[in-house]
């Protein structure tokens, strides 16, 4: 009997010694699991939160406290697949902020995300460039903003069409022009030939060029075509509604079909040029992909100029020679 007692105290003895550590490791990897599963779930937290490098550095810790596990284990799987998403969130919103946050130009120009929209392209052909205050936009397109004090260099066999978001007011320009927008309603033009139209009620339009400065108004919506001539001065040729011309030395009025240039003395002698003619043959309003809002007003008023006027001469008025005569050309039949 003490021999049987004996045998079996050393049997339970050595059971004990050989599962216990057993027993210990799979107590081990129970609190190990607990402790990377609260990892796991305080990551899913921070990422909820945006908080990416905080996500990557609890994960680490879980991968940690695994590395002892197998590759195949749950736990383990879905630590490293929550570890990869937020490296590859990370990555991103560092990417989204470097373009929203562009860093500062070296010229000093403000960022083009600052922009504001107080003129939007609307229609455009060829190559036009915007300058000053902004970044430079290298060639503009349909729906690019244009904020005030930008310069337009529009290059030959360009044209480029601009509506103001803040005014009723639309214009264009084509064929190697250059012009800075000053103000909603007033701009300065260096060269080239333009298009305006305003359509609100006493409305106004301020145009500097290099030699002089006039101002356009109406009490009821209008059309005028402008372009500057060789000595600085500027072309202006009313197309619709009675406009009022406003120089610092003088007054003039011009209907529907006259034309006058606008010089550093003052206002030319005014003449009449056939709607007509000139609806067929002005790039401005032919070149564009769509036509002007007012193109059915300008062929009525063509049609209504075309009845009265009696006796025609198929005549071009050209630019300016020095500071007060123009040119007429007669065009042979």
């Amino acid at each position: 009997m003490p021999f049987k007692s004996y045998f079996f105290l050393r049997f339970i003895f050595l059971f004990g010694a050989t599962f216990a550590p057993v027993l210990l490791s799979l107590g081990q990897t129970v609190s190990y699991s607990t402790e990377a599963l609260e990892y796991l779930k305080l990551s899913e937290q921070q990422l909820e939160q945006e908080e990416f490098r905080k996500a990557i550095a609890t994960l680490n810790q879980a991968m940690g406290i695994l590395k002892e596990t197998s590759r195949n284990h749950p736990l383990r799987i879905q630590v490293e697949k929550q570890l990869r998403i937020a490296k590859g969130r990370s990555i991103v919103a560092k990417y989204s902020r470097s373009h929203l946050s562009p860093a500062p130009d070296p010229t000093g120009l403000r960022p083009l995300e600052e922009e504001p929209k107080d003129f939007s392209v609307s229609q455009i052909f060829g190559r036009v460039i915007s300058k000053n205050i902004w970044v430079e936009r290298s060639e503009l397109t349909n729906k690019d903003p244009v904020g005030l004090s930008r310069r337009l260099t529009v290059l030959p066999k360009g044209g480029i069409e601009l509506y103001s978001n803040r005014e009723e007011l639309m214009f264009r320009s084509l064929d190697a022009s250059s012009f800075d927008i000053n103000g909603p309603h007033t701009m300065s033009l260096h060269s080239g030939s333009y298009v305006f139209h305003c359509s609100k009620e006493n409305g106004s339009i301020k145009l500097k060029s290099p030699l002089s400065e006039c101002e356009f108004k109406s009490n009821s919506p209008f059309v005028f075509m402008a372009g500057v001539t060789t000595n600085g001065g500027l072309k202006i040729i009313a197309l619709l509604g009675k406009i009022t011309c406003v120089m610092a030395s003088e007054t003039e009025t011009l209907i529907p079909g006259q034309l006058c240039f606008a010089l550093p003395a003052g206002f030319s002698r005014t003449m009449s040029v056939e709607l007509s003619t000139l609806i067929v043959t002005s790039k401005l309003i032919t070149s564009f992909p769509r036509p002007p809002s007012f193109m059915k007003k300008l062929n009525q008023q063509a049609m209504l100029q075309a009845l009265r006027t009696k006796q025609r001469y198929r005549t071009v008025v050209g630019d300016v020679k020095g500071n007060s005569d123009f040119e007429i050309k007669v065009i042979d039949e």
